[in-house]
């Protein structure tokens, strides 16, 4: 390419770059006007035309989501409406880049917030457990409830047990003392915090393990591959979708304790590292998306 082609092009795209700004300055204009006035209904409907035809633009988004929002929070929770409306307020806000994080921040509160209602409600209803499942699919997070919380206190491995070998008792260990630590994109060391690889990457390393800071490398590396009926406490484990062809990982995390027929994980959601087990987001969401658990070659020597 030319000297005089390259020009053009670097024109170009300076050009599209001024139409959409001004285009989005104009949707921007449009919709705030109708917000403002209380014109939520005429504002959504414009807003649902403006993101079909500038498919590009993140303001239709925004404002679909904050219309929903402002709907939900109108009608209160216990209206029939109610959780639609928020759910598509949390749609539109997940398809919204990191600098509406304010926003991303506030509608996922909202949703946390309607969870821990309906959990304080009795009976426990249906909707509940969506709501729940919709949550954790949505933002790869946990929620745990106080009770739950004590439950899985209960089922926490027993290191004692001679059938778990030194070096998988000082991974668990060591991944137990990082509970807590908060989740920080692309993070891999306490001081700054942790994503899902990088979580497992770190405990791992503590081992004298090195493994790639990727879930899906990570689950591409040579080992076994098993099924949740043959975990072991230390092995990966890994989440996400999969077909006859291929597998998608989107998510790892380390097995924490086996007990019986039940097994908790050890892992770093946007929530932070937690441990998720019997009663838990494990039972409601995560157990129903493992791939596969993965013994590395330098953990299979682990008795049977």
């Amino acid at each position: 390419m030319g000297k005089t082609h390259i020009a053009l092009f670097i024109v170009l795209i300076f050009a599209t770059n001024i139409v959409l700004s001004q285009n989005d300055a104009k949707i921007e204009k449009k919709l705030n006007k109708l917000f403002e006035k209380g014109n939520l209904l005429k504002c959504k409907n414009k807003a649902i035309k403006f993101n079909k035809k500038f498919p590009k633009s993140f303001i239709p988004k925004y404002y679909i989501s904050k219309v929903y929002i402002n709907l939900y929070a109108i009608n209160g929770r216990t209206n029939r409406r109610s959780y639609p409306n928020l759910s598509k307020a949390v749609t539109y806000s997940n398809r919204l880049p990191a600098d509406y994080i304010n926003w991303k921040i506030k509608v996922r509160d909202s949703l946390r917030v309607y969870i821990y209602y309906l959990h304080d409600s009795l009976p426990k209803s249906k909707k509940l457990q969506s709501a729940i499942k919709f949550y954790t699919r949505t933002y790869k997070d946990t929620i745990v409830f106080g009770i739950d919380k004590k439950q899985e206190q209960l089922s926490v491995y027993d290191f004692t047990d001679s059938s778990i070998d030194s070096l998988r008792q000082k991974l668990i260990k060591f991944a137990e003392k990082q509970n807590g630590i908060v989740y920080y994109y692309s993070g891999e060391k306490p001081e700054t915090g942790f994503d899902c690889s990088g979580f497992t990457k770190y405990v791992y390393g503590h081992i004298g393990i090195e493994i790639p800071h990727n879930a899906q490398k990570q689950s591409d590396l040579t080992g076994i591959n098993k099924s949740i009926e043959d975990a072991a406490p230390g092995d990966l484990i890994f989440f996400g979708t999969q077909n006859e062809e291929s597998y998608y990982t989107i998510h790892a995390g380390i097995v924490f304790s086996v007990f019986e027929d039940d097994i908790s994980v050890i892992h770093c959601v946007s929530g932070g590292v937690s441990i998720d087990g019997k009663n838990s987001s494990w039972d409601r969401y995560w157990k129903n998306e493992v791939l596969f658990i993965k013994t590395l070659p330098e953990l299979q020597k682990i008795n049977k």
